[in-house]
C-alpha cells in the first residue's frame, strides 16, 4: 500500500513539474537561450542601416513584397468610401481645428525649433529585462539621451501595441506586443509624438489598440495614424514650439489585410493606398500650422532604394502642403531627396529595435527664419543600447550614394 501511494505521488509530481516547465517556456520565463530575441533580431536584421553580407538569406517579412499594383487585401477601399460619405453629408473629418499643445520645457534657442525623427521602435523582451535592471541607460547612451531630451519634438514609428489582451494574429510570422508599463521608456527617451500607422499595431487585435491609445494619452505622448475610428486615426496632432505650430500626420501604405483599416465606427489604421485620403487631410491641416510633417509607413523590406510609388506619393504629399515627408518600414536606410525645396526621407531604418549590432541614423530638422536645415545624426546600436556614432566620415557617403541630388558634408548637413 505504501509503495503504491509513493509511486502515485512521484507520478503526480512529475506531471505537475512537466506542466510548469511547459507554461514557463511558453511565457518566455525560461527563454535563457534568447530564442525569442533571435527571432525578433532575424526580423529586424543585423543591420538597421545598410544591407550587408550578414543580411543574405534572411526571410522576407510579411507584407514586404506588396506592390502598388497588388496592394495587400485591397486595403484602402473602406476608407475611400467613408470619406465620400462624409463629403456627401457636408461634413469632413477633422473639420474642427485640432487643439494645439504647447511643448513643456521647450528649449530656448531664440527663433530656432529643433525637430528629431527616428525610424522603427520596438522594445524587445531582452531590452525590457535590461531596462528593469539598468534603467534608461540600457536603451540609450548619456550623450544620445541628452540630444533627444533637448529637442523641441522627437517623433518615431512605434512598431508595436502596448497591451496585455488579445490573441496573436494567425498565420503572421512576427507579432509584437509590449506591456503598458514600458511606456516609461518612451517618456525617458524624450519621445513626444509617435505614429501607429504600421503593419504591427493590430498584431493582437483591436483590444490592444485601445490599450495603446489610453496608455499613450495617459503618458502625455501624442499619437497619429490609428484610432477608435477613421476620424481619430486620420486626425493631425499639433504642438506649439518656439511660437510656431508644428503639425504631424501618420499613415501606412503597408497592412497585412484590409480589415486593419479604420472606419466610421471601426478602430484601426489610417492608410494611404488611396493617396487622395491623406492628400485631402494635408490640405485641410496646412492652413492651421506653420510646419507640417507627414510620417508614412511604406516601401519594401530590406531594400535600400525606394519604390517608384514612394517617390510619387511623397511628391503628391508635398504638392498638397507637406513640409517634410518621413518614411519607415524597410528596416534599412533609404536615401534622401528634395522636392519643391522640401526634404523627403524615404526610410530612417530601425531606431531601437533589435538585439543585434547595427548602424542607423536620425534626421534633425532645424526651423528658423531662413527655412529648414537638415542634419543627419549617425547612430550605432550595440547590445540594445543606441549611441551616437563618433565618426560619420564613412557613413555619410553611403547615404549620399543612395540619395537623389543631394550632398552631405562631413558633419551630416544635407545640401539640396
Amino acid at each position: 500500500m505504501f509503495v503504491r501511494g509513493f509511486v502515485r505521488g512521484i507520478l503526480v509530481c512529475m506531471v505537475v513539474l512537466a506542466l510548469g516547465l511547459f507554461f514557463c517556456e511558453r511565457s518566455g520565463l525560461m527563454d535563457f537561450t534568447g530564442r525569442k530575441a533571435d527571432r525578433e533580431q532575424k526580423h529586424s536584421g543585423l543591420s538597421g542601416g545598410f544591407l550587408g553580407e550578414e543580411r543574405l538569406g534572411l526571410l522576407e517579412g510579411e507584407g514586404g513584397r506588396e506592390t502598388p499594383e497588388n496592394p495587400i487585401g485591397g486595403a484602402g477601399e473602406s476608407q475611400a468610401g467613408q470619406w465620400a460619405a462624409w463629403e456627401n453629408e457636408g461634413q469632413a473629418p477633422g473639420e474642427e481645428k485640432e487643439g494645439v499643445i504647447p511643448v513643456e520645457g521647450s528649449q530656448d534657442r531664440g527663433d530656432e525649433i529643433r525637430l528629431l525623427f527616428a525610424g522603427d521602435l520596438l522594445l524587445t523582451e531582452v531590452l525590457q529585462e535590461k531596462y528593469a535592471r539598468q534603467g534608461i541607460g540600457a536603451a540609450a547612451s548619456e550623450e544620445l539621451l541628452s540630444l533627444l531630451q533637448s529637442a523641441d519634438v522627437f517623433m518615431v514609428n512605434q512598431e508595436f501595441p502596448f497591451g496585455v489582451t488579445g490573441e496573436a494574429m494567425e498565420d503572421k510570422e512576427y507579432t509584437f506586443r509590449v506591456p503598458p508599463e514600458y511606456v516609461s521608456v518612451l517618456q525617458e527617451l524624450g519621445i513626444r509624438v509617435v505614429t501607429l500607422a504600421n503593419n504591427h499595431t493590430l498584431d493582437f487585435g483591436r483590444s490592444p489598440l485601445s490599450e495603446t491609445l489610453h496608455t499613450l494619452d495617459a503618458a502625455g505622448i501624442l499619437r497619429v495614424g490609428a484610432g477608435e475610428n477613421l476620424e481619430e486615426a486620420s486626425a493631425p496632432r499639433m504642438i506649439e514650439a518656439g511660437g510656431k505650430t508644428i503639425a504631424f500626420l501618420g499613415a501606412s501604405r503597408v497592412i497585412p489585410v484590409g480589415s486593419w483599416n479604420a472606419g466610421a465606427s471601426q478602430s484601426g489604421l489610417f492608410t494611404t493606398y488611396d493617396p487622395a485620403l491623406l492628400v485631402k487631410k494635408i490640405q485641410e491641416t496646412r492652413p492651421n500650422c506653420d510646419f507640417l510633417a507627414v510620417y508614412v509607413h511604406w516601401g519594401v523590406e530590406y531594400e535600400s532604394m525606394p519604390e517608384e510609388y514612394q517617390r510619387e506619393l511623397a511628391r503628391a504629399y508635398i504638392d498638397a502642403g507637406a513640409d517634410a515627408v518621413i518614411g519607415s518600414h524597410p528596416h534599412v536606410l533609404q536615401g534622401i531627396e528634395y522636392y519643391q525645396g522640401k526634404p523627403i526621407f524615404y526610410s530612417l531604418g530601425n531606431f531601437i529595435f533589435s538585439n543585434g549590432t547595427y548602424e542607423t541614423m536620425m534626421a534633425e530638422l532645424t526651423l528658423d527664419e531662413n527655412g529648414c536645415r537638415v542634419r543627419l545624426i549617425p547612430l550605432r546600436s550595440t547590445g540594445n543600447q543606441m549611441s551616437i556614432r563618433e565618426d560619420g566620415a564613412g557613413f555619410f557617403p553611403q547615404i549620399e550614394s543612395i540619395s537623389f541630388g543631394v550632398a552631405i558634408d562631413g558633419e551630416g548637413n544635407v545640401v539640396p
